[in-house]
């Protein structure tokens, strides 16, 4: 059996962590609404941490946010889950820009 390997596999691992914590996230919530605002949140500081990163690291670090949009998702009980998705995306967009036209910094 193979050893696992932090060095070469975090993008794996910490997706993982991620999809998990957002699986039971998803499932704490009560109220579509609630999901909405919560994802919308999640997608503004995945945005925050893309714009940061944006020379080094972007691919393992979307990857990283898509396992927990899938997780999200995968957990969401209330609401319509291709809109969970949309509002996360807008959330990175927006959070994006922003940083980008330095409206936030």
């Amino acid at each position: 059996m193979a050893k696992l390997d932090l060095y070469e596999n975090w993008v794996e691992i910490l997706a993982f962590i991620l999809l998990v914590l957002g699986f039971f996230m998803a499932t704490s919530l009560s109220s579509a609404v609630v999901s909405y605002f919560i994802i919308l949140l999640c997608g503004a500081t995945s945005g925050r941490v893309l714009f940061k990163l944006k020379k080094t690291l972007k691919f393992p670090w979307m990857l990283i946010t898509v396992g927990f949009l899938i997780g999200f998702v995968f957990g969401s009980f209330y609401g319509n889950r291709i809109v969970i998705a949309v509002l996360y995306v807008i959330g990175i967009i927006g959070s994006y820009y922003a940083h980008e036209k330095k409206f936030i910094k």
